[in-house]
């Protein structure tokens, strides 16, 4: 990808910006059963007020400017020809505006057939010429500089016939399904959008379950039932408004008044509140996010790995879990998020809490006597401060005197970007766009792709030839292999450090069925209705 690009997507986000989810198999779970009307069959009709932390600041799903805020309302609005399968109960690929596809031998042609009579939302056909245009939009780096890197290996697209599409890579991509199952592979009337240009994201027009009626930035979104969507008698709901409100607690008062019948991120601290109050339900879901700590190895002590390893065992995981997340979180067995690929914590082993090893590991490091250094972490989120806290007692235990640095999101962001930290937290949280480690990989170990060790600094020639093979397997029983051996190396290089994989957890009045969200926390409100 580049340079100031990847800072778009993670202020944006890339499921950045949001909260909190982790898990190595996409999996969902609720506090307690929904009503029993809720095992009924799904009712159309109703309107659903959902009130969300972060706001859509763009309907153009190649230039998102809020992260999730954003990139949940363009799986609303558009559909790509592959998508996660919306359950959320697997982590594949599944069709969506394409029914079918078949790849080539050598894993660098795909063809796609499209699924007959789909529509845009204004009723217009979609036609492959529509397809191959917003896919050669998608694998064009000036037009899609944000994901670029989602693209990587894509060579061109052309029309085969009026339903089928054919794609062409340079080189195989193991993960191509995925890459174009996200917000910039999702496809556009081309016409439209080269007649209108940048006004037609004002008020688009897309395949997916709702349309936009009403967008007023800052305040709300609403969109209602889209007539033409392809999956057949869906969506259940009349409409949708989404209401952008940052403070967690109004939230949460709205869906106790039952003002708003949905919300999203809600505090730990919350929740076992919200789980004995009538008429609500809290769900949680496993999705690639985590609380990522980021070094920069551009700062001498960091660059020591035994610096680094000394840290990892300094953290009392099970302590901050407990006292700060209520237990909610799982101690990772690698330095990203839990991916579908990752081996268990019996194969590559999680650091366990060892004072007496990281004070080992600091005497035989290049500062025995140990150090001063900053840690940078978002204002705003309930929990970071609590475990800046805790991080500073624990790594100041080991001879590390931490001194904290609390800014707003945009600076601590901006200064993860530019590398202008000791240690941060860069975003209010993180996650990954894709459900299988390749795209976070590479931009942690690739060199080539301009983001400078995933803006660390950290250089390894070995681990970025392992995780470039890794790409370009397409075997999954290799693909298997090879990462449980990059997952294990990270861990003992700890470039970064995982302190804690944490659960996506949004709540919902009783009568609101159908709310799974597939495996990187995205709403399927298609499936969404209201029991009377």
């Amino acid at each position: 990808m580049r340079t100031a690009k990847i800072a778009a997507v993670f202020v944006s986000g890339v499921s950045i910006v949001l909260l909190l989810a982790a898990g190595a198999s996409a999996g969902r779970s609720a506090s307690r059963s929904t009503t029993a009307s809720c095992s009924g069959t799904p009712v159309r009709g109703g309107n659903l007020v959902y009130e969300r932390q972060a706001a859509t600041a763009t309907l153009d799903p190649l230039n998102p400017r809020n992260g999730n805020g954003d990139i949940f309302a363009y799986n609303l609005i558009y559909s790509g020809l592959v998508r996660s399968d919306p359950t959320g109960r697997t982590n594949k690929i599944v069709p969506s505006l394409a029914d079918r596809w078949t790849v080539s031998a050598d894993g660098k042609t795909y063809t796609f057939h499209l699924r007959p009579g789909i529509k845009f939302s204004n009723g217009q056909p979609v036609t492959a010429a529509d397809v191959a245009w917003t896919m050669n939009r998608f694998g064009n780096p000036k037009i899609n500089a944000i994901m670029a890197a989602v693209a990587g290996g894509f060579a061109h697209a052309t029309v085969v016939s009026s339903s089928t599409v054919r794609i062409q890579l340079t080189k195989p991509v193991a993960a191509f399904l995925y890459d174009i199952s996200i917000w910039p592979a999702f496809i556009l009337p081309k016409g439209l959008v080269e007649k209108q240009g940048a006004k037609f994201f004002n008020h688009p027009v897309g395949t997916g379950p709702f349309m936009v009626t009403s967008f007023v930035k800052g305040s709300h979104l609403t969109m209602a039932r889209n007539p033409n969507y392809w999956e057949q008698g869906k969506p259940y709901l009349n409409s949708v408004r989404y209401n952008f409100v940052g403070d967690s607690n109004t939230r949460i008062l709205a869906l106790k008044a039952g003002n708003a019948q949905a919300i999203d991120v809600v505090p730990f601290s919350q929740v076992k509140s919200l789980q004995t109050t009538k008429n609500v339900v809290v769900q949680t879901a496993k999705v690639p996010l985590f609380l990522g700590l980021w070094l920069n190895h551009l700062r001498a002590p960091l660059a020591d790995v035994n610096v680094r390893k000394a840290m990892q065992y300094a953290i009392d995981r099970t302590l901050i879990n407990n006292q700060i997340f209520v237990g909610l979180g799982k101690i990772p067995n690698s330095v990203l998020m839990g991916f579908a690929l990752d081996a268990p914590p019996s194969v590559v082993k999680p650091y366990s809490y060892d004072v007496s090893k990281a004070k080992a590991l600091m005497a035989k490091s290049k500062v025995p006597n140990g150090f001063s250094t900053t840690l940078q972490y978002p204002a705003g989120t309930d929990f970071y401060k609590q475990l800046a806290l805790a991080l500073q007692q624990e790594f100041g235990a080991i001879g590390i005197n931490v001194k904290l640095v609390e800014l707003d999101t945009a600076t601590v962001t901006n200064n993860w970007f530019t590398r202008k930290y000791d240690m941060v937290f860069p975003f209010a949280s993180f996650t990954s766009d894709l459900t299988v480690p390749d795209e976070y990989a590479d931009f942690l170990a690739n060199w080539t792709n301009g983001f400078h060790g995933f803006e660390t600094s950290w250089k390894d020639p070995a681990v970025q030839k392992m995780v470039l093979q890794f790409e370009s397997t397409r075997s999954e029983s290799a693909r298997a292999k090879q990462w449980t051996q990059i997952q294990q190396t990270l861990l003992n290089i700890t470039p970064v450090i995982d302190v804690l994989k944490l659960p996506f957890i949004n709540a919902h009045r009783s009568n609101v069925c159908g709310t799974a969200l597939d495996g990187l926390g995205s709403d399927h409100l298609e499936d969404t209705w209201i029991a009377k």
